[in-house]
């Protein structure tokens, strides 16, 4: 049976959401046609497997000193004793899945990790990666790209201690109130808050530098609702799901996305605030606009994008490479799906990766040609 390696944990604040997310992932994949490995990325940066990492209980107390420390080499997993200085070969990995929320387990360090050492991946390469990391970067893509994103102001850290007086004047005088501060590469809401003065924006904005040294501020909609919609690849033709409202009024918080019950929140959603109430002219607007971005930046994998709705017009949001759950729920009525689902993901990277090495061999052909004509 082929070996996929799940990796989830991380050094980020949405750490437990990517536990969650990982084992979930897992327990999915159980008893199918992949057996998954468990790969959990401590805070302390080390990576470690265990077969019980498939009970999510497991993770409420640190139990590090149980685990089995591991590195990659090439496509196999050893075990690492740091104590007799000697590696063991555990497995030969096939391909992997990225369920690391936030920080460089999204923003490209377990992107490239993989790529270093050849195995399929799952989830976008390195570059789409870092880019839609940072939400300032994410909005210069979709200038570049024609998808409609809300004006915003982009302010270092270094900048705001020297002139930030001057930039919280230049914000509302530009901007208006209210206005939305975002640190620029933080996920889940984390840092987000909403200033209707510049009392309220001084404070917003020296929170937000309390976590991130670049935030981003932008204006906000009134009577807007927050939109997700995902794309993933199969057999080389990009599958978009149908847009699902999130989230009406106010800020769309951690509290919100994961504490309060997403069961409940589902149902609210599809009766009368969910897919079935967006126009249908508005509905293709915003699948149009995730089937241009996934294609344009070449994206692989399951990626979630989130729009913000108002007055008919979408502005696209923010662009998710590892949503939580996998995003799964926008594309299966039923969680027994959801295997067939993930499979699909595992299969088209091991396809695309067999690609991509034919091509690698035959630039290499092509290369010894010319350098024995020179």
């Amino acid at each position: 049976m082929q070996k996929v390696a799940v990796i989830f944990g991380g050094k980020s604040c949405e750490r437990e959401i990517s536990i969650l997310t990982g084992v979930f992932v897992m327990n999915v994949l159980r008893n199918g046609v992949y057996e998954p490995v468990p790969v959990y990325v401590h805070t302390d940066g080390q990576m470690y497997t265990s077969p019980t990492m498939l009970d999510v209980n497991v993770f409420k107390q640190d139990k590090v000193h149980t685990f089995t420390k591991i590195i990659f080499y090439g496509n196999t997993m050893y075990a690492l004793n740091t104590k007799k200085d000697k590696i063991k070969s555990l497995e030969k990995i096939d391909a992997a899945i990225n369920c690391c929320h936030g920080g460089l387990g999204e923003g490209g360090g377990i992107s490239a990790m993989m790529e270093w050492n050849d195995i399929p991946f799952a989830s976008p390469d390195l570059t789409s990666s870092g880019v839609f990391m940072d939400k300032s970067m994410t909005k210069l893509v979709m200038r570049a790209l024609n998808v409609p994103t809300l004006d915003f102001m982009r302010v270092n850290q270094a900048d705001y201690e020297k002139r930030g007086a001057f930039l919280i004047k230049n914000i509302g005088r530009r901007l208006k109130y209210p206005v939305v501060v975002k640190p620029a590469h933080l996920g889940s809401s984390i840092g987000i808050a909403l200033a209707e003065n510049e009392t309220e924006l001084k404070s917003a904005v020296e929170t937000a530098f309390e976590l991130d040294d670049r935030i981003v501020i932008e204006k906000y909609l009134k009577q807007k609702q927050d939109v997700n919609c995902a794309a993933y690849s199969l057999h080389g033709e990009i599958i978009v799901s149908e847009p699902e409202i999130a989230f009406s009024d106010g800020i769309y918080t951690f509290q919100d996305k994961y504490v309060n019950d997403r069961e409940e929140m589902t149902k609210m959603s599809r009766n009368g605030r969910g897919r079935y109430e967006l126009k249908t002219e508005l509905r293709e607007k915003i699948r149009t606009y995730t089937r241009t971005v996934y294609k344009r930046m070449n994206l692989q994998g399951v990626v979630r994008i989130d729009f913000l709705i108002s007055d008919e017009k979408a502005y696209l949001c923010e662009v998710n490479t590892v949503p939580g759950s996998l995003a799964y729920y926008l594309f299966c009525e039923r969680i027994l799906d959801a295997r067939t689902f993930f499979e699909d993901l595992i299969t088209e990277s091991m396809r695309t990766a067999k690609k991509r090495e034919k091509k690698i061999v035959e630039t290499g052909i092509l290369n010894e040609t010319f350098a024995k004509k020179k």
